[in-house]
């Protein structure tokens, strides 16, 4: 297995919404305002407004991402994407995510039949990531 350099990404997260504590955890929505792909072989951003984390808190401190979101690239392409991860501020990096695309544009479909994984960092206001194909 090897790691193949896909994109920077710098996501803006907006207003955060607590719901509070759910039989699953503390569940608290951050809304997704923007996002910024750039990589040799991918460059896109987030379009539309139904962007957002769905997280949820255990009671060790560590938070369980679940982010959907659409992307059109800069050649027109419409992606979904949906990731799922770890934001524990103990870990160095402290996010750490694995993401999967879906399109039905043909020069994409590549990577609907990809893994993706991510290592980044939150400061309160941006998601900063480094994203990598995990390739055979």
């Amino acid at each position: 297995m090897k790691l193949v350099p896909l994109a920077k990404v710098v996501i803006d997260v907006g207003e955060r919404f607590e719901v509070g504590k759910t039989p699953f955890g503390a569940r608290m929505i951050g809304e997704i305002t923007g996002a910024r792909w750039e990589g040799e072989r991918f460059r896109a951003k987030m379009v539309g407004a139904a962007s957002a984390d769905w997280a949820v808190a255990g009671e060790d401190d560590l938070l369980a991402v679940d982010v959907r979101m659409t992307l059109q690239t800069d050649d027109g392409a419409l992606l979904y994407l949906h990731y799922d991860g770890l934001l524990d501020g103990r870990a160095d990096p402290p996010v750490r995510s694995a993401m999967r695309f879906e399109t039905s544009d043909p020069r994409y479909a590549w990577m609907g039949r990809t893994v993706f994984i991510a290592c980044g960092t939150w400061d309160g206001v941006h998601v900063r990531y480094d994203v990598f194909e995990v390739a055979p």
